[in-house]
């Protein structure tokens, strides 16, 4: 009686550790799916702002070449 006593208390560990693994498993799966997310984000967000800055860019050139012709035409 004793040994199967032991048998199942050793079976119940193995349950709960099982457990405890599927869960943390799922915690781990979570915050790998959470981390490629956050990776593209970040990636689009660095697109945006390339393209944010291409065109400021583009905004001054377009100002200092105004400056020019206003500084021109009123010579």
């Amino acid at each position: 009686m004793e040994t199967n006593e032991k048998n199942i208390i050793g079976l119940e560990k193995i349950i709960d550790l099982q457990a405890s693994f599927d869960k943390s498993m799922k915690i781990l799966e979570s915050h790998i799916a959470e981390s490629i997310t956050n990776k593209e984000k970040i990636n689009s967000i660095k697109r945006d702002l390339k393209e944010a800055n291409e065109k400021f860019l583009e905004a001054e050139r377009c100002l200092d070449d105004l400056k020019v012709d206003l500084e021109n035409s009123s010579d």
